[in-house]
């Protein structure tokens, strides 16, 4: 991909190697991404990044375009989730829905190792982010440039009428289901997923 689309990774505060304070709300993680966008730029965001994904393209106008990667515009968390996190406790039932039943043992394998790089803090405060962001129905119905959704077909952590939803809020919406795909598409199926993107950058490249 030399010649490819220019891509720029981002570490959210307080995650990977940023060690900006940590945010506690989707805005928040909105407003400090906001002014590091300083050319136009298609916005790619997996699950809780979706939601800053959907702030960010509804408010920000050098957002060209928006993919939703196993995400949606309302992620609840169960209560009883955030009672085992609190206790110390990354549950088994957690990590395996995550990923189709067909993926790959070795990647789950390499997952499960690195479940200990983020602290179970942030892995808190990042559930409590999703659950508490109520802007992203109003934010979604409202943007009009080009949305992407890319769904694994065996994700089990999305509301199960995830797609319509989102064309019903957003009919210019594409949707993507990748087969064998679980909630990390994007690791499972990862020539389908970039080859998806491409094809969306294409779009919009061929709009201007």
């Amino acid at each position: 991909m030399m010649n490819g689309p220019r891509c720029v990774f981002m570490d959210l505060p307080a995650h990977g190697s940023n060690d900006a304070p940590m945010m506690h709300t989707i805005k928040d993680h909105a407003n400090y991404l906001k002014p590091l966008i300083t050319d136009k730029t298609i916005v790619i965001g997996h699950s809780m990044g979706g939601l800053i994904g959907i702030e960010l393209a509804a408010n920000h106008p050098k957002v060209v375009g928006l993919v939703l990667a196993a995400s949606h515009y309302v992620l609840p968390v169960d209560s009883t989730l955030f009672d085992k996190l609190e206790s110390g406790v990354y549950p088994n039932g957690l990590f395996y829905a995550s990923y189709s039943k067909e993926a790959d043992k070795a990647l789950l394998e390499e997952e499960r190792s690195e479940l200990s790089i983020v602290p179970l803090e942030t892995t808190i405060i990042d559930y409590r982010c999703c659950n508490d962001y109520g802007n992203g129905k109003e934010c979604l119905s409202h943007i009009q440039k080009p949305i992407l959704a890319i769904y694994g077909q065996d994700d089990r952590m999305l509301p199960s009428k995830a797609s319509e939803e989102l064309k019903r809020l957003a009919p210019h919406a594409v949707t993507e289901v990748i087969p064998q795909a679980g909630h990390y598409v994007m690791l499972e199926r990862s020539e389908h997923f970039v080859n998806a993107l491409l094809q969306f950058v294409q779009h919009i490249s061929e709009r201007r």
